[in-house]
């Protein structure tokens, strides 16, 4: 939420200010479920009212630790809560960008949020950024067609936990890498990004894309992110709403596939994933199902920060995984007017992908295979007394595929609460 601000009748532009605090209440003590961790977001964001169809942008954003709540010394701190590994606070100018927006012609650049199916993923704190120049139309009616460049990105608190805890050292939740080794809350090369430092240089990210909204209550859309010499990644969505008596019924679809390019400094990438959405509500409460299943020869390479299937969970994205058959249910209810709790249930199966022993707290190198099925359960309750002000707890109720290899008891437990206030 943005603020208008005025000076004797003159629109100045829009402010946006968030602080956000988060806690872990409750973990299971296993060296698995993070246990320990308390956290802060300052965003200070700034947009410029339309100069001749221009409007500059630039957001301030600062994460640490609370008053030294936070134990470091601790076997299990929430690492994906920071961006430093001791809970320092370490701020960026995160968003910094031009915005020219005509009737039908649009060019952005610079850094941004750069909302995208395969750039947008939950997250904690400090957000994932991308520098991104791009350019759109909807001269043709009912359709928008654009194009982009993505040359560098920077990640933000939760990408520790999409490579550990959620991805397992999978290379498959929304980052490749531990990227406390290259630094968060800093731009890096895609390359970079994706490999690590002293990886080979490469041209970043080429995404185009259409979107149809030719028929009624139906959005269709095409998007394609080719990752210069390492993968080319096809999705498409489809969206269409029935309105019923008192309630509304979404049906959606969608398709991804993920192939090598170029050098292939990824290696041999083969991976299709299909979803199937319904959901049903009114405004009082909704109910949804869904199915992901993954095929081909390998599991995804999800190395930039994308997850748009349907079926993740708080803590889990197994369904990029290789051969996994993924189902989710869920449902919400408003108890009152600004109370809401929402519940939902995922299993994932067992993937034929593996897992650094390392990652898992096991000794000696090596792999090891899932074990069992993972699944998770969760139940949310959401706040707001006032219309800037939320408080969140979650319970998160997980076990992951590997769980019991070689004794270890990699399940999750995990209450948290969360507060935030936007002016």
């Amino acid at each position: 939420m943005a603020v208008s601000i005025s000076s004797d009748g003159k629109d100045l532009g829009n402010l946006d200010v968030l602080i956000k605090g988060m806690s872990i209440l409750y973990a299971e003590d296993n060296g698995y479920d993070p246990n320990n961790g308390t956290s802060y977001l300052l965003k200070l964001k700034y947009e410029s009212q339309a100069w001749n169809n221009l409007k500059a942008g630039a957001g301030f954003y600062a994460n640490g630790d609370v008053f030294g709540i936070t134990d470091f010394e601790t076997e299990r701190v929430a690492r994906g809560m920071f961006v430093t590994d001791d809970g320092s606070t370490k701020s960026q100018l995160g968003e910094l960008y031009l915005k020219y927006n005509a009737e039908k012609f649009a060019v952005h650049g610079g850094n941004q949020r750069y909302a995208t199916p395969l750039t947008t993923i939950a997250y904690s704190n400090m957000p994932n950024f991308y520098r991104a120049y791009g350019a759109s139309t909807t001269a043709i009616d009912g359709l928008k067609l654009g194009a982009a460049q993505i040359t560098e990105m920077s990640f933000g608190a939760r990408a520790m936990t999409d490579f550990g805890l959620i991805g397992e050292a999978t290379k498959t939740a929304g980052a490749a890498i531990n990227s406390s080794l290259i630094g968060q809350a800093e731009f890096h090369e895609i390359s970079t990004a994706t490999f690590g430092s002293g990886a080979a240089e490469t041209n970043g990210i080429t995404v185009a894309n259409a979107t149809y909204t030719g028929l009624e209550n139906t959005t269709i859309g095409l998007w394609d992110y080719y990752v210069d010499d390492i993968a080319n990644n096809v999705y498409l969505h489809a969206d269409t709403m029935i309105p019923l008596e008192g309630m509304k019924l979404k049906l959606s679809g969608q398709y991804l596939n993920q192939q090598e390019t170029g050098d292939q400094l990824g290696g041999t990438l083969d991976f299709d994933l299909f979803g199937l959405k319904a959901a049903l509500g009114s405004k009082k409460w909704s109910v949804y199902a869904a199915v992901n299943s993954s095929g081909g020869d390998t599991a995804m390479l999800n190395a930039w920060g994308g997850d748009p299937a349907y079926t993740s969970s708080i803590f889990s994205r197994n369904e990029y995984r290789k051969n996994v058959d993924a189902y989710k249910i869920g449902a919400s209810y408003k108890i009152m007017k600004n109370l809401i709790i929402k519940v939902s249930y995922a299993n994932y199966g067992k993937s034929d992908t593996s897992a650094p022993r390392k990652v898992l707290g096991l000794s000696g190198p090596g792999m090891v295979a899932p074990q069992t099925d993972a699944y998770e359960a969760d139940i949310v309750l959401v706040y707001k007394p006032k219309k800037n002000v939320m408080l969140k707890t979650f319970l998160a109720n997980r076990g992951s595929e590997y769980d019991g290899i070689e004794g270890k008891d990699l399940t999750q437990n995990h209450f948290r609460v969360i507060a935030s206030y936007k002016y």
